[in-house]
């Protein structure tokens, strides 16, 4: 499995600082061009990794749905101002899930379920989310619960793996560090069906480095969500076998178990991650999405966008090294394979090509 899609993402400051524009137009287009579309190649490259390891293909049952969902026409001005984006993978909508059922006795054909990349003002992090659609027979949600409490032994070292965490619920009764059979038991009698997982939140900067811990850590909890598909199949989970599979990846491709800050990465992304260190450049918070939007969102070179995959970047026109400036006047928007085109002795305004 190559990582090389994630060499040149990044998420620094000036995406934090994005959830404070006030202009709700601005903050929408800059999610919906920039920001979505680099969280959208973190689960493509999770999606690959699922199928190296454990020989699933991801997307037979399950479509990547985010949030924001923009609508490429709108009637009226845009007037919410979004706190956070979420790109991730959820059961595909069809009449096919009969592990669940619903009150009104129609068939079920959205999951209570949803696994995926967050990001907001503070960071990145990994979500398993589970019980936010309503509607669906008691029954339907008890199975997720009792599988976390038959599953448990196994789960926790998935948690520990991929630095994921139940969120923990607590009454008069119910101590605060009770064990996990008792919680998910105290979630089934009170019929709390809230039961998500919460990843570690990586702070801003995020390197392609700390990206790629990201994906893996995703990728590590997928059985859990894999079990969640299986049992609104109807069929037995087979968290067993996926176990078993990533054991043998890990023991082929990692030296133990990752801790924080002690990753094992192909040698591609250490050399290209040093490389942008070397490189890097600053541009003012709030400048970049003014860039974007002066040049449409879109590649002042080639013409992609966003909808063709393309991660945009903002390019000095005379470098810094040549005495360019951090103006708007001396920005362009490039594609990332535009981008990698231009070296630092090219001071082309590409604008200047677009009619």
């Amino acid at each position: 499995m190559s990582f090389s899609a994630l060499s040149s993402v990044t998420f620094d400051e000036q995406d934090a600082n994005l959830f404070l524009v006030d202009d709700a137009r601005l903050r929408a287009d800059a999610l919906k061009h920039s920001v979505l579309p680099r969280l959208r190649l973190a689960t493509n490259t999770a999606i690959a990794l699922v199928r190296d390891i454990y020989g699933i293909e991801v997307l037979e049952d399950s479509i990547v749905s985010t949030y924001p969902n923009f609508r490429q026409k709108r009637d009226t001005e845009l007037s919410i101002k979004y706190e956070q984006v979420f790109v991730g993978i959820g059961g595909q909508r069809k009449d096919k899930w009969p592990g669940f059922s619903r009150k009104d006795g129609k068939p079920v054909q959205i999951l209570p379920f949803r696994f995926a990349f967050v990001l907001d003002q503070d960071g990145i992090f990994t979500l398993l989310e589970n019980g936010w659609l309503k509607g669906l027979e008691t029954q339907s949600s008890d199975k997720l619960l009792r599988f976390h409490i038959d599953n448990q032994h196994k789960i926790a070292p998935l948690c520990f793996l991929s630095h994921m965490k139940p969120d923990i619920v607590w009454s008069d009764t119910l101590p605060l560090l009770a064990p996990f059979h008792e919680q998910y038991q105290f979630r089934l009698d009170k019929k709390l069906y809230d039961n998500h997982f919460l990843g570690h939140n990586y702070h801003f900067p995020v390197s392609d480095i700390t990206l790629v811990k990201l994906v893996k850590n995703w990728v590590y909890f997928f059985p859990v969500y894999d079990a969640y598909i299986q049992i609104a199949k109807g069929l037995p989970h087979r968290l067993d076998t996926l176990i078993a599979k990533l054991s043998e990846w890990l023991r082929q491709h990692e030296d133990g178990i990752e801790m924080e800050g002690d990753l094992s990465l192909p040698d591609e992304i250490r050399a290209n991650a040093s490389k942008l260190a070397e490189n890097k450049t600053r541009v003012m918070p709030a400048l970049r999405w003014q860039v974007f939007q002066r040049d449409e969102w879109q590649c002042v070179a080639c013409g992609q966008n966003s909808h063709g995959g393309a991660i945009l970047h903002v390019d000095h026109i005379v470098p810094r090294s040549r005495g360019g400036h951090d103006a708007l006047s001396n920005f362009q928007t490039l594609c990332a394979i535009c981008n990698i085109g231009k070296s630092n002795r090219d001071a082309t305004d590409l604008r200047r090509k677009v009619s």
